[in-house]
């Protein structure tokens, strides 16, 4: 009776972001439940291994994950096979191991082939879900969402919790397309149906928060995700902070990347460099390829704004090698805003499967535009937008009016659109893009 206590209370005390009590309560579980107890032995090493991810030890989350899955082979359960196999997906993601662990989610399928089509089961949909997901970063977006949204009604159906993964990766895909409102909404509706469940904030909040605060980045409202970031960093990224919630186990460390946009945004380069390359060092310490990869390649972009060209050059070959595991998403701000410079590097790089996925996925993400004469970058959507309304002779404050953002960010837009162009003033900008055909 004590050691279904201690799982319990070890479980309850992960939901709450306690991860001394976690690691104790758990661990005492294991050393007492009797053998027979398999169910619960099983959630234990789950949760062991999802708390060792939230702290960075990915060697420790391997192992527990290991051994959960012999101990569910061992008793031929596929249901929790299964769950096995979806917890070492998630591992391995962490690792930026994206191809290993689509294989592992799609074994984890296999092990439910026998099971009822008509009969509802949460296991299958976090599967389903996590293969949607995991195919984004692969920048296959239209298969993914096809997945996500087949998760989406089963994970609904089941009232299970992993509804907020699809919903939120489904608003950051409709963010990144520019369709705010419809981000927005789904957002809203996995907060209603984590009111209508009765969920705890605790397990959903900050993560829905933090994409709220990406989106606001997109669209400029830089004045409400700094007041956001600043209070998720001050839970989880502060002394003591909270463990990261089970559905984000490295959340405090994508606050630090969104706070590094927010630097940018705000043309705080330093402080947006520095932010980035000591979350690389600190993937490289924890080996989390995905998180250095991620920083890395915001990195490249800053350089590449700041013409520090060489050193961008030799960051992409560094991203390039820990690309290796099939991640491809960190390029997708590389593959619109840079795309001449990355495919000038890509074609005098030899040939790896990195660099051949991303030489096709270039033209899909950009269209040619004539080079400047200063060997700029390609103006992004939004600077493009702010060129145009310049062109018409409209003000900072009438742009920042018409394309609801802040007179900051209109100011900094228009500081990048000189810097590419090569020119000093708002008439010189105009008549550079007018020239290089920009302006239509």
């Amino acid at each position: 009776m004590l050691a279904q206590w201690l799982a319990l209370s070890g479980i309850i005390a992960r939901g709450r972001g306690d991860s001394e009590k976690t690691e104790r309560y758990c661990t005492e579980a294991l050393l007492t439940l009797p053998e027979k107890r398999y169910g619960q032995r099983l959630v234990c090493l789950s949760t062991l291994a999802n708390l060792a991810v939230a702290n960075g030890d990915l060697w420790r989350a391997r192992v527990l994950n290991r051994d959960a899955l012999e101990l569910a082979q061992r008793v031929a359960n596929p249901l929790f096979e299964a769950l096995a196999h979806y917890d070492r997906a998630r591992v391995l993601q962490a690792r930026g191991e994206i191809l290993r662990a689509l294989d592992e989610v799609r074994r984890g399928q296999q092990r439910l082939k026998g099971l009822s089509t008509v009969r509802l089961y949460a296991v299958r949909a976090r599967l389903t879900l996590y293969e949607g997901y995991l195919l984004t970063l692969r920048l296959q977006v239209d298969q993914g969402r096809v997945l996500l949204l087949a998760g989406l009604a089963e994970a609904r159906a089941c009232r299970d919790i992993s509804v907020l993964i699809g919903h939120c990766v489904i608003a950051t895909m409709e963010g990144c397309a520019g369709r705010f409102a419809e981000a927005f909404a789904e957002l809203a509706e996995v907060e209603r149906l984590m009111h209508i469940w009765d969920v705890p904030p605790i397990y959903y909040l900050a993560m829905v928060t933090l994409v709220k605060c990406e989106l606001w980045l997109l669209q400029g409202r830089m004045d409400l995700a700094e007041a956001w970031l600043l209070r998720l960093t001050q839970a989880y990224n502060g002394e003591p902070g909270a463990a990261a919630p089970e559905c984000h186990p490295q959340l405090p460390q994508h606050i630090e990347l969104q706070r590094a946009v927010l630097d940018r945004l705000q043309g705080d380069d330093v402080a947006s460099e520095q932010r980035l390359q000591a979350l690389e060092r600190h993937a490289r310490e924890v080996g989390a390829p995905l998180l250095g990869l991620i920083a890395m390649t915001q990195q490249i972009g800053l350089l590449l704004s700041q013409t520090r060209r060489d050193e961008a050059r030799e960051l992409l070959l560094r991203s390039l090698q820990s690309a290796a595991g099939g991640a491809l998403i960190p390029f997708k701000t590389l593959l619109g805003e840079h795309s001449q410079w990355l495919h000038e590097q890509l074609l005098q790089l030899p040939s790896c499967k990195v660099r051949e996925a991303l030489l096709e996925e270039l033209p899909a993400s950009c269209t040619p535009t004539p080079e400047p004469a200063h060997d700029s970058d390609c103006l992004s959507v939004r600077e493009l937008g702010v060129l145009h309304l310049i062109a018409q002779g409209c003000s900072n404050q009438e742009i920042s009016e018409q394309l609801f953002i802040s007179l900051h960010t209109v100011k900094t837009h228009a500081s990048h659109i000189n810097s590419k162009l090569g020119v000093e003033r708002r008439t010189q900008a105009v008549a550079r893009a007018k020239v290089l055909g920009l302006l239509g």
